[in-house]
């Protein structure tokens, strides 16, 4: 049984090495973990753009694409796979139990402009320009005036929110 499995999934074999069915097969193994990781990371880990959970998503297919493509060890990088998740789903409850740590590893979110107020230096610090602040206004709160904002704030995870009056 161990050979078979050897053989199906090139567990010796190379990059140079395994043939494509090798390649093929692991790719099936590979995208079966990969939902299942994902359902276990949650929900929000693949739709939010907050620095944790970016990094997962890098992490994720810098490891994933070296267990298909035979560049490391296919057990090793499943292993790492898992444990990526593991550490990932550890943190966030860590994150979710502590205001200190959310700050840290989340960071917190700016305000923007307060009516028809905008902060240069909020803006400057976050690397937005006044046009494309106002650009973000006009698609998430679909407003061409600052007057009929209350509060423009830059969320911790990169998107622009705006409180209308």
């Amino acid at each position: 049984m161990e050979m078979f499995f050897s053989e199906l999934f090139g567990l010796e074999a190379t990059a140079k090495t395994m043939t494509p069915g090798q390649m093929c097969a692991r790719t099936l193994v590979v995208f079966v973990l990969a939902l299942v990781l994902l359902r276990l990371s949650g929900r929000r880990t693949f739709a939010s753009n907050n620095s944790l959970d970016m990094i997962v998503k890098f992490m994720m297919g810098a490891i994933l694409s070296r267990t298909i493509t035979g560049d490391a060890s296919f057990p090793g990088t499943l292993a790492a796979a898992v444990t990526l998740v593991a550490v990932h789903r550890a943190l966030a409850y860590a994150v979710f139990m502590s205001p200190w740590l959310h700050r840290l590893v989340k960071g917190e979110a700016s305000v923007l402009a307060e009516g028809v107020q905008i902060d240069k230096k909020a803006l400057q610090r976050a690397h937005i320009s006044e046009a494309d602040m106002r650009a973000d206004i006009r698609t998430t709160a679909n407003l061409d005036d600052l007057a009929e904002t209350k509060t423009v704030r830059l969320e911790h995870d990169g998107s622009i929110s705006v409180i209308k009056k």
